[in-house]
């Protein structure tokens, strides 16, 4: 297919010719560095897995004193050591000063290559062919895109710029780099819908004082384990949500239902059954009342019970055939905090598996899955 700057010329009856951009000065700080500019307010080129590249790249970077500067985008990428919004032709600054930069397609791209810096772009809804940058020699130059299944949507709400592996993307930057010929020792094994989202859990039986980003909600599990005072000061001090086995009693929840959003009952059928008056208590506080069922096989029973009521599977059944290798790893926003240590999951903490990364096989690991980034990597590092 023609590049749409054929096209325009084509239609327009006029020359294709090299634009003019003019830069303006910004200091930067950083003697070397890549420049990342994501874009965050469109499905279609919002690619998510820019954590794992800077991931897989940690070492190579740190080893050649390479920083990656993010330009744009309304939340900071996990990876970077800067996060810059500036006008475009600051940017245009910036990037010529870049020893590369990588996005997905656009002005920056573009801008990149009229710079005649490495530039790696990533494709989502369209064909590379149509509108990769075009102001460079090719050697410059690595545009990637899924691996069309069909021929690409257009749309802007497609999400298939994330079929894009992040090893892929990230032995694209090494190879256009040419510092050193190396080879990414990363092989994606399956990327969870909600790897991520950033999720804190705290277990109350001891109070500490949590980094939370602005607005985060904290998940208490008071369902592994409390200590009243501990509970009553992460509600007194954060916006959250509870899980719990037993009934919270309206009297010790009501001076804290300001900052409780919902509360999750884990229920079995063989429970006291639960009074129509406490789920008015509880909505009378403007909190929400969400019931979990412990087994799949009571939740029948369980509506039947409570037909007015949000009843859901706790752990909803893992219908993924993936079998765990020993060598398998995870990645995952997700923090368990307990007694001052952090777990990535409910499966770490009950092997007291902190500082630990390794995907676990069983039931409770599975079950949250989706929360998972799983690779595996050799031994041998870059």
């Amino acid at each position: 297919m023609p590049h749409l700057l054929e096209e325009y010329a084509k239609n327009l009856g006029v020359k294709i010719s090299k634009p003019i951009v003019k830069e303006h000065f910004f200091p930067i700080g950083f003697e070397k560095y890549i420049t990342v500019c994501p874009d965050q307010t469109n499905n279609s080129r919002n690619y998510k897995h820019y954590p794992v590249v800077f991931f897989i790249l940690k070492q190579f970077l740190e080893k050649h004193g390479i920083k990656v500067i993010q330009l744009g985008g309304a939340a900071k990428i996990d990876g970077v050591d800067a996060a810059l919004n500036l006008p475009f032709k600051q940017q245009a600054y910036v990037i010529s000063k870049s020893l590369l930069n990588l996005g997905c397609d656009g002005e920056t791209a573009h801008v990149s290559s009229l710079k005649k810096r490495p530039t790696v772009t990533l494709f989502g809804n369209t064909f590379a062919a149509i509108n990769k940058p075009m102001f460079c020699r090719s050697s410059l130059m690595v545009n990637l895109e899924p691996k069309w299944n069909k021929k690409p949507s257009f749309s802007n709400v497609s999400d298939d710029i994330n079929n894009i592996l992040p090893e892929t993307v990230a032995q694209s930057i090494i190879k256009l780099l040419k510092i050193e010929n190396c080879k990414v020792n990363f092989k994606t094994i399956r990327a969870g819908a909600v790897y991520a989202d950033k999720i804190v859990e705290v277990v109350p039986t001891t109070f500490y004082n949590l980094s939370l980003q602005p607005n985060q909600e904290l998940f208490i599990r008071a369902d592994y384990g409390i200590n009243k005072d501990a509970f009553v000061k992460y509600c007194q001090n954060y916006k959250v949500s509870i899980f719990s086995k037993a009934l919270l009693k309206p009297d010790f929840i009501k001076g804290l239902a300001p900052n409780i959003n919902n509360i999750f009952l884990r229920v079995k059928k063989e429970d006291d059954i639960i009074p129509d008056s406490y789920f008015k208590i509880i909505k009378n506080m403007n909190i929400n009342l969400i019931l979990l069922a412990e087994r799949k096989k009571d939740i029948n029973y369980l509506r039947n019970i409570y037909f007015d009521a949000i009843l859901q599977e706790y752990r909803p059944e893992n219908k993924d055939s993936l079998k765990i290798k020993n060598n398998y790893k995870i990645l995952t926003a997700k923090r368990l905090i307990s007694e001052g240590k952090e777990y990535l999951s409910e499966a770490h903490w009950e092997k007291n598996l902190d500082n630990n990364n390794k995907m676990l096989d069983g039931e409770k690991s599975l079950s949250e899955i989706e929360l998972f980034y799983i690779y595996e990597q050799s031994q041998k590092n870059n």
